[in-house]
Formats: structure tokens, C-alpha cells, sequence
């Protein structure tokens, strides 16, 4: 049943995708990525997660504009999914990727703070392999 809700989540999110591009005209949403969609295990209820590259702010205004639009999305979900019924949609951020870029810069800050050393060499190591005569 997981691979079936699976690609139940796939099919969705590209569908919207594609609603998202072409249907509808606010441009509110033109910066929307939908990143992930879960169904419930009932396919009753779709969670949307949505990002924007271009900042929290333009974030906030695609999540209002996904929200004006649900009908519109729904109702292209009904015409392409042969389901008994099209779920319920819910649209949520997902700041994954700005969580990711935060350790990018934390992990970059501790390289440049720690010193390049290598590890000191023994008397040994000049030697060259042992060998015996």
C-alpha cells in the first residue's frame, strides 16, 4: 500500500505542477516549488509543501496565492486522477532547503576558522620502507 499512496504523492505533485504553470495567473505563485506532497492513508487529505528560492517574504505571498487557487487546483486534480474522489488540499512551507544552506555556511565558517596543519611527521617517515639485508 506504501508504493500505491507513493506514487499517488508523485502524480499529484507533478500534476500541480503543471496546474501551477499553466492554469493559473497570479503571480503570486510564480515562484512556488511544490517540493513534496503526502496523502493520508484514506487519499482524503493531500499536505503540500511549497518553497520559494526567492525568500521567506515571496514564500508567504505563494501560500496565500495556493490558497485562493485550491478550487482551481482541485478541480484539475478531479479532471486527471481516477480516483472516487479528489482529496482535500492543504498548502505548508518547507524551509528545508534554507535549514541546508544555514550548516552550508556554518560548516564553511568552521573551515576558515580552523588553521590548515598537517600532522607532524617522524624521523620514520623520511626513511623510506624497511628493508632487510
Amino acid at each position: 500500500m506504501a508504493f500505491r499512496r507513493e506514487r499517488g504523492d508523485s502524480f499529484i505533485r507533478e500534476e500541480l505542477t503543471l496546474a501551477i504553470r499553466n492554469d493559473l495567473k497570479d503571480p503570486r505563485v510564480g515562484s512556488a516549488v511544490i517540493t513534496e506532497v503526502e496523502l493520508s492513508k484514506d487519499r482524503r487529505f493531500a499536505r503540500v509543501y511549497v518553497t520559494s528560492y526567492e525568500g521567506d517574504e515571496a514564500l508567504q505571498e505563494a501560500l496565500i496565492g495556493l490558497e485562493s487557487a485550491k478550487g482551481i487546483l482541485k478541480r484539475h486534480l478531479g479532471r486527471v486522477l481516477a480516483w472516487q474522489f479528489t482529496p482535500e488540499l492543504g498548502f505548508y512551507a518547507d524551509r528545508t532547503w534554507q535549514y541546508g544552506a544555514k550548516i552550508d555556511a556554518l560548516f564553511e565558517q568552521i573551515a576558515a576558522e580552523e588553521p590548515a596543519t598537517e600532522p607532524p611527521r617522524s624521523e620514520d617517515d623520511d626513511a623510506g620502507p624497511a628493508t632487510d639485508s
